[in-house]
């Protein structure tokens, strides 16, 4: 098995960053790559290579949601830029 390209360090410093500054693009990112409508609230849960999870509440109930990447990333900085870029894209997507 290859060695996992996030240590477990960089996945907390990841969701909790995530959590605590993005909880509006985590919403977007649900409701646009999760096919889940009227999200209240959003948590990422976790973050690997090739995707991230989320934990989704709606008026009924609340649901995981698994995202993936378009491609496999190889470093934080990349799963930076992927996620600032899908954060982009949801905004838009929402605003029309």
């Amino acid at each position: 098995m290859a060695d996992p390209v996030f240590s477990p360090g960089d996945v907390d410093r990841i969701v909790e960053h995530m959590n605590d500054a993005h909880s509006e693009d985590l919403i977007r990112y649900a409701e646009a790559y999760g096919d889940v409508r009227e999200a209240k609230r959003a948590r990422m849960t976790g973050i690997d290579a090739t995707g991230f999870d989320l934990e989704v509440e709606q008026e009924k109930a609340t649901v995981p949601v698994r995202i993936d990447f378009d491609a496999p990333l190889d470093t934080v900085d990349e799963a930076r830029a992927a996620l600032v870029e899908m954060a982009m894209a949801a905004r838009d997507a929402a605003e029309r």
